[in-house]
């Protein structure tokens, strides 16, 4: 039986490093090979110099206990990457943070942009150099089926890291609600709902029942980034 693999994406610099050395690191700890992909263009292929591709790449990899293959498949990085997400045996994404690269970036969307919009692969952007395992995972949830797929997918891949599930509420057209009730009648609403949404995630995923929970009133990014602070 073939084993699943995590398609990591490099550009060759110290940037990249780090989502691939997070892939090796997963590839080892899930028992998953490690296929990484450089994307050239059609100019850079044709005056490529494949052995030195070759080295190079082996060269990023290093030496690794998780088996791995690479390739370099020519035009654009973000379809070159989406396109190796969705063969049958790859079960995850690993690529590096966002940037723009060109004024076009800002109006196209950035690799990262373009591969979480076009694969149906779960993603991992990773932004820090990788130093152990994920022990703790904070998920933000609006309660949709979405962010409900994602939580799961995370507990799944991440099965000893402690999920810690935060919801950010606010009050509607708060600059017109001044009673003190009002809010207190949100969040209890919040508070009724997100239960609800706990116990159907607990129902389809028991390994969730130890998840912990907040609910944060104020913005997704600050109620979120106050999470991670605490």
């Amino acid at each position: 039986m073939s084993i699943p693999y995590i398609v990591a994406a490099t550009d060759f610099s110290a940037r990249a490093d780090r989502a691939l050395d997070r892939a090796l690191m997963l590839g080892i700890e899930r028992g998953c090979g490690v296929r990484v992909v450089h994307a050239l263009d059609y100019i850079e292929a044709e005056k490529a110099d494949w052995t030195d591709l070759d080295l190079r790449m082996r060269e990023c990899i290093g030496e690794t206990e998780c088996t791995t293959d690479f390739t370099f498949p020519e035009g654009s990085p973000p379809r070159a990457i989406a396109r190796a997400g969705e063969a049958d045996d790859v079960d995850l994404i690993v690529i590096g943070p966002a940037r723009y690269n060109s004024i076009g970036d800002y109006f196209i969307g950035t690799a990262v942009d373009y591969v979480l919009r076009n694969t149906t692969k779960p993603v991992l952007v990773v932004k820090q150099r990788p130093r152990s395992r994920y022990k703790h995972i904070i998920a933000g949830t609006d309660f949709s089926e979405g962010s409900a797929h994602a939580i799961v997918k995370a507990a799944e891949m991440f099965p000893d890291a402690q999920i810690h599930i935060v919801h950010a509420w606010h009050v509607p057209f708060e600059g017109f609600q001044r009673d003190g009730h009002v809010a207190g009648q949100v969040e209890e609403d919040e508070q009724r709902v997100f239960g609800k949404f706990m116990e159907l995630l607990v129902k389809d995923a028991p390994h969730l029942a130890n998840a912990t929970t907040a609910m944060v009133r104020g913005g997704t990014h600050a109620a979120l980034a106050a999470e991670f602070d605490k």
